[in-house]
Order: C-alpha cells, then sequence, then structure tokens
C-alpha cells in the first residue's frame, strides 16, 4: 500500500491482535472465495456495522481488485449483480446480524445456489475478521487514511 494503514497502527498496541487480523487475512486470502467475494463481504459486513473505517478501505480494496462502482456501492446494502456472492453476502449478513443463530434461511439459499461447505465456513470466517476490525474501528474511532466514499 505504500503506508501503514491507520488500522494496522491501532492494532499494533496489540501485538497478538495484530497478528490474529493479518494472520487470518492472509489465510483467508487465498481461500475459496474470490477476492471480489470477499471484499463484498467486507462492504456489507462493515456498512451493517456502522464501521465507516471498514467502508472506505474495503471500497478501495474492491476496486483494486475488479469490483465495478454499482457493485462497490451496493454491497454497501447487501447487494451485487452476481447470484452466487448474493447468497454468500445473504449468508453473511444473516450470520452478523444474529450470530449465527437464525441464519438457517440464509444457509439455505447458499446451499441452493451451489456454494460449497468451504464457501460457506468462509463465509463465516470473513464475517468474524470484519466484526473484529469494526468493532476496534468503531470503539476507538480510528482515523480514515482513505479516501472516503458516499456511504448509500
Amino acid at each position: 500500500m505504500g503506508k501503514v494503514p491507520n488500522l494496522f497502527r491501532v492494532l499494533a498496541h496489540a501485538p497478538a491482535v495484530l497478528d490474529v487480523y493479518t494472520g487470518s487475512k492472509r489465510f483467508l486470502h487465498d481461500g475459496v472465495l474470490s477476492p471480489q467475494a470477499q471484499e463484498q463481504i467486507a462492504i456489507a459486513i462493515a456498512a451493517a456495522n456502522g464501521c465507516d473505517y471498514c467502508v472506505v478501505a474495503h471500497t478501495g480494496a474492491a476496486r483494486a481488485v475488479g469490483v465495478s462502482a454499482e457493485d462497490r456501492a451496493s454491497a454497501q446494502s447487501g447487494r451485487t449483480s452476481d447470484s452466487k456472492i448474493q447468497a454468500v453476502l445473504d449468508l453473511a449478513l444473516a450470520v452478523n446480524a444474529t450470530h449465527g443463530q437464525a441464519s438457517a434461511p440464509a444457509l439455505e439459499t447458499a446451499r441452493s445456489y451451489g456454494l460449497s461447505d468451504a464457501e460457506i465456513l468462509e463465509t463465516v470466517a470473513h464475517v468474524a475478521v470484519n466484526i473484529l476490525t469494526n468493532s476496534v474501528n468503531n470503539i476507538v474511532g480510528t482515523t480514515l487514511d482513505f479516501p472516503k466514499v458516499e456511504r448509500v
């Protein structure tokens, strides 16, 4: 990126937490979900959790992996033009909203779109990692260090 993002500066106060975040991102980066799906999950969860920092950061990352401007904006509302990624977003948002307790319909929808067990489990893992960063940013008010985006 050419700089140390403010989130990393914040997480560095607890090196173990920084390791949890960077390790999780590194392991999930090479998982079965596409980079486009990963970034749209991050945008949707950040918007749902009111984390402006992550909306901004992941909108930029989504642009870098080729997510269209329309899908970057729509992800804030949990929408996308790709039906398979839509099933991923529906599941991710259900898990986020209910802590996994009432996400059976979204799980059924995900399976009906052909999501594999690995894709489903990685979706849950992405939600967990994003809840971590959303919570940290919301608690400490991490200063934006990327260009602001319009919230939908």
